[in-house]
């Protein structure tokens, strides 16, 4: 079941695709004909025009849930399939229309001494993968030289601008980018941080945030995990990271003990 970080999701206007990014449709692309998309496509024909013309080389899948669509009745209830469709991509939906509604809840309140307490952020040049809200990032920034939010959401790029704008941090810089595909060279950080970000392929995750890193610096991650001995956490561990667990407070859906992962990198 999707979490509820808003009551009416299902509700969402459906040119809000129109605001997903590149990232999203990789995503998307990956389960190949997205049935709910092709009907809306199929329904609505500027969507599928829009998303050809924006992103080209996703051309031959568009086609495809086009072909889908005219091989299949159209369902007799569209708000159906939209709300369908809005459901199953629910946090990708508050961050490209409200990303303050993700800010507020709950869990994003954990304790930054969680991170903070782990090395010394001061003076130092911070990059922070999948920035989001800015959790970390601007925990980081209180002490840290520089710190670069890494986030491949263009509303959640604009959101950071305007935070660090409006909270007087002149030593945050927002860019483009993926977890494996950083764009700096390597050695370049003192301190890696990622939250929330880990897990769609951990080994290639892990290898591109430690080439950013400098030897002697140290790669923190906060994928928010659930406190236990799973696959994911073992991976994890096998790279040789320490963990321990924290609370992520509250009672809305992602609450609870997680586990964090930090590193020296030699």
């Amino acid at each position: 079941m999707p979490l509820k970080w808003r009551e009416n999701i299902r509700e969402t206007d459906v040119n809000t695709i129109l605001l997903l990014d590149d990232l999203h449709f990789s995503y998307l692309k990956l389960d190949g004909i997205n049935k709910n998309l092709a009907h809306i496509i199929n329904h609505y024909p500027y969507i599928g025009w829009f998303i050809k013309n924006k992103l080209p080389d996703y051309s031959d899948w568009v086609d495809s849930m086009i072909e889908y669509a005219k091989n299949v009745p159209e369902p007799s209830n569209m708000n159906t399939v939209i709300g369908d469709f809005f459901e199953n991509i629910f946090d990708w939906v508050i961050y490209v229309t409200d990303p303050n509604d993700y800010h507020k809840l709950s869990f994003v309140g954990w304790d930054e001494e969680e991170m903070l307490c782990l090395t010394d952020f001061s003076d130092k040049v911070v990059v922070d993968i999948g920035s989001g809200t800015g959790k970390q990032a601007f925990a980081a920034a209180k002490t840290a030289k520089t710190v670069y939010c890494v986030e491949p959401v263009w509303n959640l790029r604009q959101y950071l601008k305007k935070r660090a704008k409006a909270e007087n941090h002149d030593n945050i810089y927002v860019v483009d980018g993926t977890v494996t595909e950083l764009p700096y060279a390597d050695a370049f950080a003192d301190i890696v941080t990622s939250g929330h970000v880990v897990g769609d392929d951990i080994d290639a995750e892990i290898k591109e945030m430690e080439r950013i890193t400098k030897k002697g610096g140290m790669v923190i991650m906060c994928p928010g995990n659930d406190d236990s001995d799973n696959s994911f956490h073992k991976q994890i561990i096998s790279h040789g990271y320490s963990w321990d667990r924290f609370l992520e407070p509250g009672n809305d859906d992602g609450s609870g003990w997680k586990r964090k992962y930090w590193k020296i990198i030699e």
